[in-house]
């Protein structure tokens, strides 16, 4: 991975490999190399999934739902002064940015961990962020770049795994290629999913970073399970929480607008449908033309309250915890928070279930300090506002534009822009 400064001067060699413009225009059509990587159609059409990965066009999105709780919302208490003393609180969270040509894209891609420290035994504020980055070239034109081009990049072979090449530590970026031969032919959506790929991993990979030696909470922007990665590459990206002892992970997410878990718990619960909405003849049919979770959220939970847990896993991460050939302990268990504080936003909390299995008092603590968090972030937890803050790339990206015009002014290469 590459080191922060490094990000755009990466594509130094790459950008030395353009062919000249004359050479570019008598050469046949062509596309790039048949031995570079792809992306699966899985992958492609996870970009048309929602933010939780549950499947479009299906009726229901969950396999059985299952409330853990007493289905009453459960009031959340801010954490104390005494359950702050010396404890941890990280934030994770990632973006990706993309210099657009119709020959070829170039991926920026990083992840921040933000840890705040908290103590009161007059022991300094203690602030620290790390950054992971990581670069990609999507070739589309087979013309476009010279041979050598596959030495100033990390050519990933088909069915790369994409968390043991980061491991690798090389700064170079990783080059793919762009294939018409899948579900989607636009190379644009080639080229977001490659970038969110690249972003999801190294996500993952920060967790490795997560201190073990203080209580700790961290939160990861998100789904729990990341939605454009492999399944195995989800369960090998988890895999460090196992080792864990006095930490606990929660994947906290702002945008629950597309999220259908509660509509379809309501479906297949009546008696549960008839707790929150006693009398008001809520039928199947009714709860089915309902929209999202946020049309509902309104009328279950008051301010600093959840949902109660509820454990349940999209169609379309099924893999990850199945019995075989997966991690049954990864499922996660699923809820709900508002805040007190005007406007009221929600965030959805997702836990894996062998924490909650492990120590309840310990994840129960936990929450209370997301929701105490949210409350000073306001939009999301301030830990994770904070780590969004700082792993935004569109300075880097400004600067690569500028150099990648310059060397293809230099060559002839005048591609007409695509608006």
């Amino acid at each position: 991975m590459n080191k922060t400064t490094n990000i755009v001067t990466a594509f130094n060699g790459v950008l030395k490999t353009f062919v000249k413009g004359n050479e570019y225009k008598s050469s046949p059509p062509v596309g790039p190399p048949d031995d570079l990587a792809i992306l699966s159609n899985e992958e492609l059409e996870s970009l048309q999934e929602t933010t939780f990965g549950e499947n479009l066009g299906n009726d229901y999105s969950y396999y059985s739902i299952s409330i853990i709780e007493e289905p009453a919302p459960k009031k959340v208490p801010l954490p104390t002064i005494d359950d702050l003393q010396s404890i941890n609180v990280c934030g994770i969270d990632g973006s990706n940015q993309r210099v657009e040509r119709s020959a070829f894209y170039f991926i920026l891609a990083r992840a921040a961990i933000v840890e705040f420290r908290y103590s009161i035994d007059n022991q300094k504020p203690y602030f620290y962020n790390k950054l992971l980055d990581k670069n990609a070239v999507v070739w589309v034109d087979g013309n476009v770049f010279k041979e050598d081009i596959k030495l100033q990049t990390i050519p990933l072979l088909p069915n790369s795994n994409i968390l043991n090449e980061l491991q690798k530590d090389n700064e170079l970026p990783f080059l793919v290629k762009y294939s018409p031969e899948t579900v989607d032919k636009s190379p644009a959506s080639h080229a977001l999913g490659w970038a969110v790929k690249l972003q999801q991993a190294l996500e993952l990979e920060c967790l490795k970073f997560i201190p073990t030696n203080i209580e700790t909470v961290c939160i990861k922007d998100g789904p729990l399970f990341s939605t454009s990665i492999s399944p195995q590459e989800t369960i090998d990206g988890l895999n460090p929480i196992f080792q864990w002892k006095n930490q606990v992970l929660i994947s906290s997410s702002k945008r629950v607008k597309d999220s259908r878990l509660l509509v379809e718990a309501l479906q297949s619960n009546v008696s549960l449908r008839n707790y929150w909405f006693p009398n008001q003849n809520i039928t199947d049919q009714t709860i089915k033309h309902v929209s999202t979770d946020s049309i509902l959220l309104p009328r279950i939970l008051s301010p600093g309250y959840r949902t109660p847990l509820m454990e349940a896993v999209p169609r379309s991460r099924r893999a990850v915890v199945a019995v075989k050939g997966g991690e049954p302990r990864l499922t996660p268990l699923t809820c709900y928070y508002l805040s007190r504080h005007k406007p009221h936003t929600y965030i959805r909390i997702e836990i894996p279930k062998f924490m909650w299995e492990r120590g309840r008092e310990r994840v129960e603590k936990a929450i209370s300090i997301v929701a105490w968090q949210h409350e000073l972030g306001h939009k999301a937890p301030l830990v994770q506002v904070t780590a969004d803050m700082r792993c935004q790339l569109g300075y880097e990206k400004d600067i690569l534009e500028k150099q990648t015009l310059f060397y293809l002014y230099k060559n002839g290469l005048n591609f007409p822009e695509d608006y």
